[in-house]
Order: C-alpha cells, then structure tokens, then sequence
C-alpha cells in the first residue's frame, strides 16, 4: 500500500498555493506518495460564522490514518485551526511540517524575508535616492508583517533616516484596504512621499491602482515596491518591483524533510530560505525584454481564461435552472448524474460530491450534529471516473472516498474541499488531480453556488412535502383516517375509471352501518365515534392493498378496487364482516355492532357510466339494510 500525505491549506492563498503544491508534489512522485489535500476557505475574522462550515473540511480526516501531515501554516487563518491541528499531530505522533508559520514541537520551514525586504530598500535609497518612506503594512499583530517592518526600518536607519509612526498605514495584506488607504493618504497630505513600501505584493497592486486614479505616476512620482513575487504583480503595469521567495522550492524541500521523517530520519527543528529582491519598473528600473515579452503573453491568455469564466458562468446557470426545478432526491441524483457526465469541463473527469446522509428529509438527525459537523455516513450524489457516471451507495464518512485505490503506479492528489451555508455543512467535494481551478480560485464561486442550489433544493422538497401532507389532510377523514368525499372524486373514481380504461373488472361496494342513531342516542356521541372507527378498522384489514376506502357520509362507507368477478367481491365484503366481528371481540364493545353490505361488479363491456354502477351498489346495500331490519331484533 502506498504512503499518504495530509496537506492542509487555505484556498484564499491561490499562487503560494499553486507553487507550493506543485514542488511538494513533484517531490512526492519520486517515492510515489499520494496527496489528500485538505482546502477551506475560511476567513480572517474570528467573528465571521461561515468559519464553522469552512473549518469542517480540516476535521474530516482521522490524522492517524495518514503516514505524515504538512501544513501550510501561514495561510491557515483561524487560530482554533492550527490548535487543533497540531494537538490531533503531537497525540498520534505523525511526522509533520509546518511551512512559512513556527508552531511548537513541529518542524519548521520559512523563507527569510527580512533579509529581502532589507536588500530592495537598500537599492532604493542608493539607486533611486529616495529619502521619504511610507510602510502598507499587514496587520499590526501579524509576525510576518512586524518583520518586513523592521526590515524597512533597519535599512532606513543605514542611512540615518528614520520610519514615522504617521507614516505607518495597515492595510491588512488587502487590495481593496491598500486602494483606499492610498486615496486617503494623498487627499490628507500636502506632499507625495518619495517611496511607499508595501509588506506583500496584493497591496502594492492596490496602492498603484490607486495613484494611477488620483492621476500619480508610478514610478516617475512615487515608488512603489511589494513582497513575495507574486505572477499578477510581475504581468502588471509597472511591473513590481519586489522580494522573491522560491515557493516551488519551499514545497520541494517541505516535502524532502517530511519524507526524511517518515523514513525515521532526525531533521532540524527550523529550517530558513533566503529570499531576494527582484528590481521592476514600479520603482525605476529597466526590466529585460524577456520580462516584458511574458507580460505580453499573460495579457494575452488572459482573454482566453476571461473566455472560459464566461463559459463557466453558462454552466453555473444551467446548473442553477436545473436545481431549482427539482423537489425530489432521486430526480436530483439523476439529473446531477446526466449534467455532469455530459459536460464536466470545469469539474473534470474525477470529481465527486458527497452530501450528508439524509439531508433533505424533514427531521433530519443531522440537525442535531454540533456545528460543522457531519453525519456517521455519506451519501453520493455525483460520482465522475474517467468523465462517467458512477452509482456509488452510501460509505461511512471516516474513509473520505469510496474507491480510493493505493496501489496505483503514479502519485495521486485528492483534493477535498467543503460545501457549505454559514453554519451548516452540507458535505465535501472531491477531485483528483485536477487543481486548476483552485489556483484560479473560481472553484470557490462553484462551491458556493452548488451550496445554494442544495439549499434551494431543500426548500423545494420541503414544499413538495408539505403539499402532499395538505392534499393528504384535505381527502382524509378526520375520524376514520379513510379517505373522505373529497378523496372520493380524488382517488376512487380515477381508481374506477382507470380499470375500464385498461379493460379490468372493477367493484363498488357500499356499507352502512346499522342503527348508528340508537347507539349515538343509547349510548353517547364518543360511542358512536368508537362504533365508526372501528368500522373502519375492519375496512382497512379486510380490503386488497390497492383497493381506495372511502367514508361516503355519516355512517356510510364506499370501497373501490381492481377484482376478478362477483364471488371475489363476495370474499371482500365477507373479509370485511369476519375482521369486523374479530375488532368487537376484542374491544368488547357496549353495544352490538354490524354493518348492511351491497356491492356490484363492473364490466368494462357493459359501456354503464359510473353513475350508475354507484346507483346499483347503493340499492344492494339498501336491500341489505332494509333485511337486517326485518329479521333482526334490535341489540342496541
């Protein structure tokens, strides 16, 4: 069997991302280890409860099924996360690695970016002269960000220059925080500062986007410079001046060190990369033309991915117009089957999607699951191997997939990430091999629309079901739990009428019961309710499983179904005497208790309208009545 690796990241983190995993992977493939990467999309805020459906996804595998675990620290956001991610390593004693983030007792490795930092700064105050700074920093109590501080900081104090306190603007690793930021700055000071630093790259984007709308030149009227080398900031307009960190190489070496672990190895407990800084445009210098050329080409694939987004968005659609017409689980699961196996572009040819076990059904024992938590067992919804659909039945959540094969001859990546409404964790989508759209981040907009389309659906069966338990009450005796008059035109004649149409005997029979108004009068209305149910009772005992039953009036009862001839429509009614006399001795009833029977046949050939096949049954019935009062003595 082969070796497996839990990676757990943060989805937000695209292009760190990307680059890690594909180092760790290709180191991975030398000693053919499979991947199970782990991927939520949780927020930074503490506060925000769509933390808890995200969170579920990190809890879903048992650590100890695995032969070692690297996490992507850094990119993890919510403390908890982290916490109980190294308690459930430190517990089982599985070897680990902990990227870009110290935590006690797991190995880590880093990239230096001080030193980066440190170095670009130095090259702007003696390249380009630059004597006012101003830092876009990340969150104050951010480690990483309180680090590429200092390193501006250090370098200025080479120069005797010093980094204010007002010139310090927290723009939480945000574009949109730095774009405003930055307007704020410029209408709030007299005089452009020389050069504004920014702790990551996304935010030195925000901050040019922002001067270019304030109509400020970049570099000619200020510099700018980020950090970490992201592609979007070397595609850009000036492209960034800004500090590399090698993070195909970090994922490479992470999984070297893990691998040693695994192999009963002792690796350092901190392990530091240096990072370097790579001048731009963004703050005065000249870029090769190989630089320029690769611009050029990611503008220019950038209209086919705009392209594909467009395509993708049909398919979104087309996804919501079939969710939202469904009310039905096994119409869903069919529908689901067809959609995806027809066009799973976007998907891919391997990808599953596992929903909770009994979610749509109205009292779902889920419900009582804490937050974030899944059922014992998961049901499939959507099974793609190699682009067809799979029936998959149900399998017990703890083994992730259903048909996880470790004896393939290459490395595999799974990836696992949740689907989820806030606080409700709906299940688990799976895919193998196919991490594109991660990178690209719109796997989350896919997610979240699937999440919602599920949630429609729900609402849609609860609809359906609770319109058929309406229609149930509304044909439904009260008393007698028989079908009522209403039920009648409902379910009795179409019962009658779809006999003829197939050219089957059918029979109508009637029965009333005697002396209903001596055993109300003689011996109370609640008597007489007793009386009447348990008429019906016998009914329900006696008659075939397809025949409908119906309380006609007061004390009258009408039965319909499929028979063979008269004699078999005999053996119901008499059925039907036998279970009543059955239900009288054993409720030992006050009173005595018998009912008038008539009943007729129908003949298809015949060509009677039901009218008066009802008119003939009544008339037996009434002849039956109208004996048992001439021969019988009143018990009442």
């Amino acid at each position: 069997m082969k070796k497996k690796i839990a990676v757990f990241a943060n989805g937000w983190s695209n292009e760190y991302l990307e680059l890690v995993l594909e180092g760790a992977k290709n180191r991975a493939a030398e000693d053919n280890i499979d991947l199970f990467v782990f991927l939520n999309y949780s927020s930074g805020s503490e506060s925000d409860p769509g933390n808890v459906g995200e969170s579920m996804i990190f809890s879903l595998p048992n650590i100890a099924d695995f032969d070692a675990v690297l996490l992507m620290g850094n990119t993890i956001n919510m403390a908890y996360e982290r916490k109980e991610l190294r308690e459930k390593i430190l517990k089982y004693k599985i070897p680990a690695i902990s990227l870009e983030y110290p935590m006690q007792d797991i190995p880590y490795i880093g990239t230096d970016t001080y030193q980066g930092i440190y170095n670009l700064m130095l090259h702007v105050l003696a390249v380009h002269h630059a004597h006012d700074f101003v830092f876009m920093s990340g969150p104050r109590s951010n480690q990483e960000s309180e680090s590429r501080k200092r390193a501006v900081e250090d370098a200025l104090e080479t120069a005797g220059l010093v980094l204010r306190e007002e010139n310090i603007i927290e723009a939480d690793w945000s574009y949109f925080v730095s774009y405003d930021k930055t307007i704020e700055y410029v209408n709030t000071h007299d005089k452009l500062p020389d050069a504004i630093v920014c702790a990551n790259d996304e935010m030195a984007i925000g901050v040019c986007a922002a001067l270019d709308f304030m109509k400020v030149r970049v570099p000619d009227d200020v510099i700018v410079t980020g950090c970490d080398y992201l592609r979007r900031g070397q595609d850009f307009f000036p492209i960034l001046s800004t500090v590399g960190r090698e993070w195909d190489k970090l994922g490479y070496q992470g999984m070297d060190m893990l691998i040693q672990q695994m192999n009963g190895a002792e690796i350092p407990m901190n392990t530091v990369l240096q990072s370097t800084p790579i001048v731009g445009e963004s703050c005065g210098c000249n870029v090769s033309l190989t630089k320029s050329d690769e611009r050029l080409h990611s503008i220019i694939a950038n209209y086919r991915v705009q392209r594909e987004d467009a395509i993708n968005e049909w398919q979104l659609r087309y996804i919501d117009e079939l969710f939202s017409k469904k009310n039905s689980v096994d119409g869903l699961k069919e529908s689901m089957r067809n959609t995806f196996q027809d066009n799973h572009s976007f998907e891919g040819e391997n990808f599953m999607l596992c929903i909770v076990d009994r979610y749509f059904e109205e009292k779902e024992s889920w419900e009582e699951l804490k937050l974030g938590e899944l059922t014992e067992r998961m049901d499939v919804y959507v099974n793609l191997v190699d682009g067809k659909a799979v029936i998959t039945d149900k399998f017990p959540t703890k083994d992730l997939l259903p048909y996880y094969d470790g004896n393939t001859e290459e490395t595999q990546v799974y990836l696992f990430i949740p689907l989820n409404t806030k606080l409700t964790s709906i299940g688990y989508m799976v895919q193998k091999n196919n991490l594109k759209r991660v990178y690209e981040q719109s796997i989350y907009v896919w997610l979240r629309r699937v999440s919602q389309d599920l949630e429609r659906v729900k609402q849609n069966i609860r609809v359906e079901e609770l319109n058929k338990k309406l229609k149930e009450v509304s044909i439904t005796d009260a008393l007698t739990g028989l079908r009522n008059r209403t039920g009648f035109d409902v379910l009795a004649l179409p019962c009658l009428l779809e006999c003829q149409k197939q050219g089957k005997h059918s029979a109508i029979v009637f029965a009333d019961v005697n002396q209903m108004k001596l055993i109300n009068d003689k011996h109370g209305h609640l008597q007489g309710d007793l009386a009447l149910c348990t008429v019906a009772e016998a009914i329900k005992k006696a008659l075939p499983e397809n025949w409908v039953a119906v309380r006609y009036g007061g004390d009258e009862f009408l039965m319909v179904g499929e028979c063979r001839d008269a004699q078999d429509a005999d053996e119901i009614t008499e059925n039907l005497r036998v279970e009543l006399e059955t239900l009288k001795s054993k409720r030992r009833l006050s009173f005595n208790l018998s009912v008038s029977i008539g009943s007729v046949v129908m003949y298809p050939e015949e060509n009677n309208n039901l009218e008066e096949y009802l008119r003939r049954a009544d008339e037996a019935m009434y002849v039956a009545k109208q004996y048992f009062h001439e021969t019988q003595a009143s018990l009442i």
